[in-house]
């Protein structure tokens, strides 16, 4: 049986399907209309429509795998959070740990070792998502392009503008969520090393509001940006992640409580 987390990937494989098809058809659609090739072939000229109802068809597609997207992936965050509460404290509300996921083990359940574990969290997600900002704005400015020339040169109902002006317009939104929300990862992360220096010769305890200030900062901006991260970045870049992280863990003297 596929997690969630797998559900939303095929979802969004569909997604970007239907972007590359609706964005091919709509760029041959102004080529048609500009240049009138439709006109000069009577058989091509009765499928015009349809293809136009084809593409207008994938787009509202396009928009409602994205809502079911979001739906699913927001499910798959209620029970990673909680899962991440049951290695935190050693307890059991998602009914099913996660095994090989946070590398605290040796840490004694509580607070100090959610705000580890929270750390871990905040360092791998800024760093993959920094890394899907470039495909992100590509695949945006693309269809954007595509868009304006479309609109520029083609001879269309308003009707019709309106809804090929969804999907620039979303991509456009997401790229721009994505950047708001990796610079919201970067301030996080790096308020947890400042955290971790200052607590290096003090007490923890003394400083548990702040931790918990940082972890409830983390999983609000995962709410709001609701961003499923990149699987094929994440596998390309897990070992080295896991070095990076294990190498933080020495430097801030994170490894026992």
């Amino acid at each position: 049986m596929k997690s969630n987390y797998e559900r939303v990937t095929n979802l969004n494989q569909n997604k970007k399907l239907i972007l590359y098809v609706s964005t091919t058809i709509t760029l041959l659609l102004t080529i048609n209309e500009k240049y009138e090739i439709a006109k000069n072939n009577v058989f091509l000229l009765d499928y015009v429509p349809v293809i136009v109802a084809l593409n207008l068809i994938l787009i509202v597609t396009y928009l409602a795998l994205d809502f079911r997207a979001t739906y699913i992936y927001s499910k798959a965050e209620r029970n990673r959070t909680l899962q991440y509460l049951d290695n935190s404290f050693d307890t059991n509300f998602a009914g099913k740990k996660l095994e090989n996921y946070f590398t605290q083990d040796k840490l004694n359940p509580g607070f100090f070792k959610l705000s580890i574990n929270c750390f871990e969290n905040t360092f791998h997600t800024f760093n993959i998502t920094r890394e899907m900002q470039p495909l992100a704005y590509l695949k945006a400015g693309i269809v954007i392009i595509i868009f304006v020339f479309s609109a520029a040169v083609g001879d269309k109902g308003i009707v019709r503008s309106l809804i090929e002006a969804i999907l620039p317009i979303t991509l456009l939104q997401d790229a721009a969520k994505l950047s708001f929300f990796t610079s919201r990862l970067e301030t996080l992360f790096e308020n947890f090393k400042s955290f971790f220096t200052n607590i290096k010769n003090s007490d923890f305890d003394k400083r548990e509001p702040e931790a918990m200030r940082y972890v409830i900062e983390y999983e609000t901006t995962l709410a709001w940006a609701s961003i499923p991260l990149d699987s094929n970045i994440f596998l390309s870049k897990r070992d080295q992640l896991t070095v990076d992280w294990e190498e933080l863990k020495l430097e801030y003297n994170i490894n026992k409580n």
